[in-house]
Order: structure tokens, then C-alpha cells, then sequence
């Protein structure tokens, strides 16, 4: 019971709009299920770092220094800033993902480590996280909770991003939904890029801690 309540809790957190979900979305029109997938397992990855630092009480002190927090915020900012920048350059110099989509070969314009990379950057450096997995953890661990408990909330964490992005890549990319979007596809990239930018200037400008 106590685990379905957490994986529930989880869920809601994990579909809620943000980076992750713009990012996806972004990766999987402009390239491909492959590349969309593989964005889907940098997310968890990131988020894997958050749950580790969070069980092993290291978020609780990150969070307490002002300066630490700080600089993962304008990282994570400026990251946020740097893709939406990107993305709307690739929409004006002869729009990526029509490219894509007219490749003969089916190969991505990205390779799966550079997806990964995308994917674990957007999520690690994302300082709400850092607040959100201690806080969240707290809610249902104690001193006395065992190691197994402890993986077994950590793991999950990282397979309902991993999963939820996933499915979110493959309903996306279904050939006839992603022949629809790609009408429009130049748009889907500036409105990527615009959010992104939105989203790491918001950031920038938040006070979290």
C-alpha cells in the first residue's frame, strides 16, 4: 500500500509539464522514436542522481548552501536557454525536423550519446529537483526504513521517468499522428524553443530556495 501511494505520487510529478516533457517532445518530432527514447533514459539517469543524493541525505545538504544551489540554478538556466536557442536556430536554417524526417538513410541528426546527454543535463541540473526528491523521500522514509525500501522507491523514481517519457516518445512519433505534426513542424520548434527559453529564464529569475 505505502509503495502504491509513493508510485502514485510519483507518477503525477513526473507528468506534471516541465523541461522534461518539453525536451522530449522536442526530440522526438525534430528526430526520431530512437533519439526520443533514448532522451527518455538521460531524464532517468538525471534523475537517478537526484534520488541517489536524496536516500543518501547529500540533497538535503546541497540544498542548505545557498551558493551550491545557486549555481546549479543558473546552470541549469543557462542550459535551459542554450537548447531553446538551438532550437530555434535549427528552425530557421532550413527547420530539423523536416530534415529528418527527409533523411533517406533513417539515421537522427544526433547520436543516442549526445540524446542521453540531453536527456541526464535537463533533469540533473534542474534545482527544483533538487528541493522536490528530499522533500518528497521524507514523506515515507525514516531512520528505520530498510535498504531495500530505499532502492525500491529510488528505483522506481527512475523507471516511471524513463517509462513515462517513453511511451510519451512513442505515441509521438506513430507515423500517422508525427505525419500530422510535421505540417507544422517548423512551429513545433519555435513554440519548443520559446518554452524552453521561457522556462530557463523563470528559473533564472526564481527564488526556490
Amino acid at each position: 500500500m505505502l509503495w502504491l501511494v509513493f508510485a502514485s505520487i510519483n507518477l503525477a510529478a513526473t507528468i506534471s509539464p516541465g523541461p522534461a516533457f518539453v525536451i522530449t517532445l522536442r526530440n522526438a518530432m525534430a528526430y526520431d522514436r530512437k533519439t526520443g527514447i533514448f532522451t527518455a533514459i538521460g531524464l532517468g539517469l538525471g534523475v537517478a542522481i537526484h534520488a541517489i543524493f536524496a536516500l543518501a541525505g547529500i540533497a538535503v545538504i546541497l540544498a542548505q548552501s545557498v551558493f551550491i544551489f545557486n549555481v546549479i540554478k543558473y546552470i541549469g538556466a543557462t542550459y535551459l536557454i542554450y537548447i531553446g536557442i538551438k532550437a530555434l536556430q535549427a528552425n530557421k536554417h532550413n527547420n530539423k525536423a523536416v530534415n529528418a524526417q527527409k533523411q533517406s538513410n533513417g539515421k537522427t541528426n544526433i547520436s543516442t550519446y549526445k540524446a542521453l546527454q540531453i536527456g541526464f543535463l535537463t533533469n540533473v541540473l534542474n534545482p527544483k529537483a533538487l528541493v522536490f526528491f528530499p522533500a518528497f523521500y521524507m514523506q515515507f522514509i525514516s531512520s528505520e526504513t530498510s535498504l531495500t525500501w530505499l532502492t525500491a522507491f529510488g528505483i522506481t523514481s527512475i523507471l516511471t521517468e524513463i517509462i513515462w517519457f517513453s511511451l510519451v516518445t512513442i505515441v509521438l512519433t506513430n507515423p500517422h499522428i508525427k505525419a500530422r505534426f510535421m505540417r507544422i513542424a517548423h512551429w513545433i520548434e519555435r513554440i519548443c524553443g520559446g518554452l524552453l527559453l521561457a522556462l530557463g529564464v523563470r528559473l533564472a529569475l526564481s527564488k526556490i530556495h
